[in-house]
């Protein structure tokens, strides 16, 4: 039994075009196999209010009636705020074959009925005769079982009324002995990751492996997490279908085609990418590096972009590029030159975004270190390569080590300083000395 396993299309407007065309390229590989059902495990629009006489909600019902003519399709919910109950509608699109979509967790079978019509039941007659057993879990939410189940917005608690409900599931597709058992869900499981290395952090209500193993399935298909992954076994997150972030560079995208059966020895799975954009993400920070803003910086980044992610890039890709320098030296960025340059080369989209740091906001080690005021102010000056105008230091220690009522007489013309002058002692006067500074300052 051949299954094809896909989530996460996130259909808007803004990405319609590139989501179409890996959805398409998916229902033709689709043809090419012989399946038994298709699952989709959730989050097919990127927003609930998505209305119904847009581009995407249009494609979405062409593809989802091309793929009911291929198999009998299983549709589970995912996030509430990126579908609501928007997968509704697919009930009154299919084709050849049922679509069921699930909005509450339930077990569905999919049996033959006399006259060689195949249906998607929950509940089965004497006459059909069950070949897949389907538990659909959509997202569970804390709100969920709090109003529901009556238990607290606990991650733990939940996790515990998950596995009541994967134990009862599983009893009952065990009645259908011989019938393989599949568990549609969308939802994070424990040990997920992101990347290749990284897990993924965060708040999510998290499904232990061991709490999924109550259901007792063959194969476990879910949506979520966008990189597409194994865990353990038998526990699969398809990903998303197309790449939608820059931050998606290294993750293939595409579906999953399980090979299913009863005994889980027989069963395999095959990933197959979609021919996805390349998105690539490139930081330069001029603040460490100011030698790099001179003349020809566009041709530069050009050639760095190529040598750092290959040549593919351009072929039609999202290139961003972030820059990190001071907010003066903006001006001598040509954008303009640079996205001409990268959209030349075959870039389909290009995205500056600059960080621009005030002068003024910096410190560095030596600034905070210097003890007296001269020493400060010279630190300073150096730090943003500014001169200090002729005879500054000598006003900033006479400002520093003259008395208050020396500073009034010499600021009224009465008095003459000279420079070789001993300093105050401070003798303990570091409160009256304070006071001083701060009176000055103020009379400034």
């Amino acid at each position: 039994m051949e299954i094809l396993h896909f989530a996460d299309c996130h259909f808007d407007e803004k990405n319609h075009d590139e989501i179409e065309l890996c959805m398409d390229f998916m229902i033709q590989e689709a043809r090419n196999f012989n399946l038994s059902a298709i699952i989709c495990s959730g989050d097919i629009t990127n927003s609930q209010y998505l209305p119904m006489d847009t581009k995407s909600a249009k494609t979405i019902a062409r593809q989802f009636r091309e793929l009911s003519n291929i198999a009998p399709v299983a549709v589970v919910t995912g996030t509430f705020s990126h579908e609501g109950n928007l997968p509704e509608i697919l009930r009154y699109v299919s084709g050849e074959f049922p679509i069921h979509v699930s909005s509450k967790p339930e077990q569905i079978v999919l049996a033959h009925r006399p006259g060689d019509k195949i249906v998607w039941v929950t509940e089965v007659k004497e006459t059909d005769d069950p070949f897949l057993v389907v538990t659909n879990i959509p997202t569970p939410t804390k709100e969920h079982w709090k109003n529901r189940k009556g238990v607290d917005a606990d991650n733990q608690n939940i996790a515990q009324a998950m596995g009541s409900i994967f134990s009862g599931f599983g009893q009952m597709a065990a009645k259908y002995d011989g019938v393989p058992h599949i568990l549609n869900g969308h939802f994070t499981v424990a040990g997920a990751r992101i990347s290749e290395n990284q897990l993924l952090p965060g708040s999510d209500i998290s499904i232990g492996t061991e709490t999924l193993a109550m259901a007792m399935a063959e194969t476990v298909c879910l949506g979520h997490i966008h990189y597409h992954q194994k865990i353990g076994d038998n526990i699969f997150y398809s990903g998303s279908i197309y790449r939608k972030d820059f931050g998606e560079r290294d993750a293939a995208k595409g579906f999953y085609i399980h090979q299913l059966d009863h005994d889980p020895s027989f069963c395999g799975y095959e990933f197959i990418e979609t021919p996805t954009r390349e998105m690539a993400q490139v930081d330069y920070n001029f603040m460490t590096d100011p030698d790099l803003l001179r003349e020809g910086l566009a041709g530069y980044i050009l050639a760095d972009v190529i040598r750092t992610m290959g040549s593919k890039v351009l072929g039609g890709s999202w290139i961003k590029l972030t820059f990190k320098l001071w907010m003066d030296e903006v001006k001598n960025i040509n954008q303009a030159e640079i996205k001409r340059l990268l959209e030349a080369a075959g870039a389909a989209r290009v995205v500056l975004e600059i960080a621009r740091v005030r002068r003024e906001n910096s410190r560095d080690e030596e600034i905070i270190k210097a003890v007296t005021l001269v020493e400060k102010v010279v630190t300073l000056a150096n730090h943003r390569s500014q001169p200090l105008p002729e005879g500054m230091e000598e006003m900033l220690e006479m400002v520093e080590t003259m008395s208050l009522s020396d500073l009034v007489e010499y600021a009224k013309g009465r008095m003459e300083v000279p420079w070789s002058s001993p300093k105050k002692e401070m003798e303990g006067e570091v409160i009256t000395i304070k006071k001083e500074k701060e009176a000055i300052h103020g009379a400034a």
